[in-house]
């Protein structure tokens, strides 16, 4: 009798364990990249920098954002040298073409 409690107890407490679960949409999220003279220059995305802009040529490293609208801008020092607005979606690999003025 006791034998037969405890396997009905075990039982209904592997019962109770809750299944582990994720979501994944399977989409890649979007990425920048920059073409053009970006030598010295920053990059800054909604207004936070987020690296040299030289790093993110598209060969190989991109700039990994997530979807919707964004502001890009490359700046040198305090001086502004391009500003884009632009939306890039799920899987999308959107190039930004810098044209400085220069070489």
């Amino acid at each position: 009798m006791k034998t037969n409690i405890m396997i009905l107890i075990s039982l209904l407490l592997v019962g109770c364990v809750l299944p582990e679960t994720g979501v994944h949409t399977g989409s890649p999220r979007p990425t920048i990249y920059l073409e053009g003279n970006v030598d010295g220059a920053d990059i800054y995305v909604d207004g936070l920098r987020v690296g040299s802009a030289n790093m993110y040529d598209g060969n190989p490293k991109v700039l990994v954002v997530e979807e919707g609208a964004h502001i890009v801008e490359i700046r040198k020092g305090n001086l502004v040298i391009h500003t884009e607005k632009t939306f890039v979606s799920n899987g999308e690999s959107k190039k930004i073409i810098i044209n400085a003025g220069g070489k």
